[in-house]
């Protein structure tokens, strides 16, 4: 009788999960790239995240993708790309990359989404966002010697490649593995954003990719 019981039980959810799979459809929730782009998280499935400092959606987006990438499992990796759409934003993208290459996202990335957003500060120039890594107790020494290096300068370009391979027109907007691309027209708000990435991990899980 537990078996069958059992049995039942696991029938129900596989149907379940069958049905949620189907609520997602290609070319209304989310978009296959015409050609696979390039993915930068080894034998680990990628999910990228495409966002810029200056964009409010992104700094509304941040606490809920910071706490969803916090249940990834170990297969799965959030690597963060910044999208230059204006020449005001350049600065903002190169400072992400410089607390990348010097490990201190943790802190400095929300500093700056706080300083733009709740503290009304513009960022545009080099000095007003190295006083934030200033803040954040990272020497600015450090900060200026990777600005303008060549780590900064490849990632800079890296981001740019992949945003235009992905086909980014707005932000916050997500790529899985290279294959994928959602934002938030096709997903119509962030959660479902996040779980149609979910679906589109589980995708790329069963294919073996």
């Amino acid at each position: 009788m537990m078996n069958k019981w059992f049995g039942s039980l696991l029938v129900s959810v596989l149907m379940a999960g069958s049905a949620m799979a189907q609520s997602f459809e290609e070319g209304q929730d989310y978009r296959v790239l015409s050609s696979d782009a390039r993915t930068s998280t080894g034998d680990r499935i990628e999910v990228r995240e495409f966002f810029s400092y200056a964009c409010p959606g992104c700094n509304a987006f941040h606490p809920l993708v910071d706490r969803w990438s916090e249940t990834l499992d170990d297969d799965v990796e959030l690597v963060r790309s910044p999208v230059v759409f204006r020449s005001s934003w350049e600065n903002l993208a190169r400072a992400y990359q410089v607390a990348s290459a010097l490990e201190v996202t943790d802190t400095v990335h929300g500093a700056i989404f706080h300083a733009f957003h709740d503290r009304n500060q513009r960022l545009e120039s080099r000095e007003s966002l190295e006083a934030i890594f200033e803040e954040q107790d990272v020497d600015l020494e450090d900060v200026r010697a990777q600005w303008d290096g060549f780590a900064v300068d490849g990632a800079m370009r890296s981001a740019e490649r992949s945003a235009s391979r992905h086909g980014v027109q707005r932000t916050p907007s997500m790529g899985v593995n290279g294959r994928y691309y959602i934002d938030t027209e096709l997903a119509g708000s962030f959660e479902r954003m996040l779980e149609i990435v979910d679906y589109l991990v589980e995708k790329e899980r069963q294919a073996g990719r």
